[in-house]
């Protein structure tokens, strides 16, 4: 992710001021916290973290961040990743360490089960080598992406055997760099650039401005949030950034809503129609998630799509003579899930030549999880050279923009997401 760009598609207002929440707003420059203004980019925000242990036998691709779709720059596609070596006893020692790291704010941090496809959420994989990724030599390796734009990114701890805390301080590194986070001199932060010469134990996140450090390769820091706190583009203040983007720590006792602007409940199209879904999701906090469903008239479910881009809109087209139920999903960080749904109906004539059912051929498998629409079902150091990838070894900041995306697998032939704008 490139640091610092202006994110918004449509900017509406809204949100906590730069006077707010910056100790310099006068040095802020435009398109700092100017906020993403699609729903579920609210700052600020909850977030859960995933360790995950278990790796991947069928590998990560490239094509973007998503960790719901084991999608990742950093990833060499296909390749099979490994199980942490390091034991359950260690696993859960770094589990609960990185879990302290976070205390502070909204932050959930889980290694026991995989959250929903449907919920936005940051993937560590824990163990593995680097030359499991692209990444040369290194104790980690994550994408910087500043005001964590993009919320579903993928990062590595490469640690198996060091010691629990060390594996800690690794893990909480790179989550903080997909987090926003860069790299800095102070010695008592789980951010600074190599713990080789830094003080021992169970690090945390520096709540003062602390001088960046620039490594060969990648952007030394988020500049302008940088600005926002410490007034100047080589200092960073790990907690206010950390602080300035995600809730402090709490219950979250508000369920979110979703609602469907269009169609209307009942009504009909011709069979050839472009059908457009247009979804209204709220909640009080960011973070949130939402998808469609679509059952046909047997109550077989076709379509389970989430809506990675945050669009809002669906065109379906294709879409058989049938009586159809669309469902709108929306999933919060406390596991609040409310769903809404309303009926269409297609008319025309099946291919073979009777009243169709709604029931149709499927052209592609969908990409359900784990929610239906009742209910749903977490010191090698950092010091190393530049492989002119363009992804530091250190800890691997990579600093181009990639769009997210999930492998969308259509049923219906689901025309793209078009974007409402405001």
């Amino acid at each position: 992710m490139v640091p610092d760009l202006t994110h918004a598609d449509d900017p509406q207002g809204g949100g906590p001021s730069l006077d707010d929440i910056c100790a310099f707003p006068e040095e802020v420059p435009a398109g700092i916290y100017d906020y993403d203004h699609r729903p579920g980019g609210e700052i600020p925000r909850f977030h859960t973290v995933y360790l995950n242990y278990t790796g991947e036998p069928d590998g990560l691709f490239t094509g973007g961040e998503n960790s719901a779709e084991n999608m990742s720059n950093i990833a060499r596609s296909g390749h099979p990743y490994p199980v942490y070596g390091g034991g359950e006893e260690r696993a859960i020692a770094a589990a609960q360490a990185v879990a302290a790291d976070f205390q502070d704010w909204a932050v959930n941090v889980v290694y026991l089960e995989r959250p929903p496809k449907v919920l936005p959420y940051t993937m560590v994989m824990i163990g593995g080598h680097h030359s499991d990724t692209t990444a040369g030599p290194s104790g980690g390796v994550a994408p910087l992406d500043c005001e964590d734009f993009g919320q579903r990114n993928v990062c590595y701890a490469f640690q198996n055997n060091s010691p629990a805390t060390q594996q800690a301080n690794v893990i909480s590194q790179e989550i903080g760099h997909t987090l926003g986070l860069g790299h800095t001199s102070a010695s008592d932060s789980v951010m600074a650039a190599g713990y080789a010469n830094t003080q021992g134990g169970d690090l945390g996140f520096n709540e003062t401005c602390a001088p960046t450090i620039q490594v060969q390769g990648q952007s030394a820091s988020c500049t302008g949030v940088n600005r926002c706190h410490c007034g100047v583009p080589d200092a960073q203040h790990d907690w206010q950034t950390l602080s300035t983007t995600f809730s402090p720590a709490g219950v979250d006792v508000v369920e979110p809503t979703i609602a469907i602007v269009e169609p209307a409940d009942g009504a009909v199209f011709q069979d050839g129609d472009t059908i457009r879904v247009e979804f209204d999701p709220w909640d009080d906090v960011g973070g949130y998630g939402w998808k469609m469903m679509i059952e046909d008239s047997a109550g077989e479910l076709i379509v389970d799509q989430v809506d990675y881009e945050r669009a809002l809109e669906f065109d379906l087209v294709g879409v058989p003579p049938g009586v159809y139920t669309l469902t709108g999903l929306i999933r919060d960080h406390a596991d609040h899930v409310t769903t809404t749904s309303i009926t269409i109906t297609v008319e025309g004539e099946a291919a073979d030549g009777t009243a169709g059912s709604g029931e149709g051929d499927t052209a592609a498998e969908d990409t359900a999880d784990e929610d239906t629409a009742a209910e749903e079902g977490t010191a090698a150091s950092d010091d190393a050279g530049q492989d002119g990838t363009g992804v530091d070894e250190g800890c691997g900041c990579v600093t181009e923009r990639t769009p997210i995306s999930g492998h969308a697998l259509w049923l219906l032939a689901l025309v793209g997401f078009v974007r409402r704008r405001r």
